[in-house]
């Protein structure tokens, strides 16, 4: 397996450091808003209608693709969290047991 020297690291590092860091997009307060109650209605927006609303926001195409894909996922981490399922049935509530 062929390993990186500590020079050949710095000097990676060195490259990264050197390209200006993109700045993270932090939605403004009407965008978030929109966007949520979007999602609220549709989980799976068309591309038309992705591109329709990141004109009306003044967002890029794929910054709204991006919120929504995150948004999906970030609704089933909280099943995940609540130890449910999307389906809305949790196994240890549909087990019935005799004391």
């Amino acid at each position: 397996m062929w390993r990186q020297t500590e020079t050949q690291e710095q000097d990676t590092a060195k490259d990264r450091n050197n390209t200006p860091k993109k700045s993270r997009l932090v939605f403004t307060d009407l965008q978030r808003r929109t966007l949520l109650a979007i999602f609220k209605e549709n989980k799976r927006p068309s591309k038309e209608m992705q591109l329709t609303i990141s004109q009306q926001l003044g967002l890029e195409l794929t910054t709204v693709s991006n919120f929504f894909m995150n948004a999906r996922r970030r609704s089933l981490d909280k099943w995940a969290d609540d130890g449910g399922s999307p389906g809305g049935h949790s196994s240890a509530s549909s087990t019935c047991t005799k004391a």
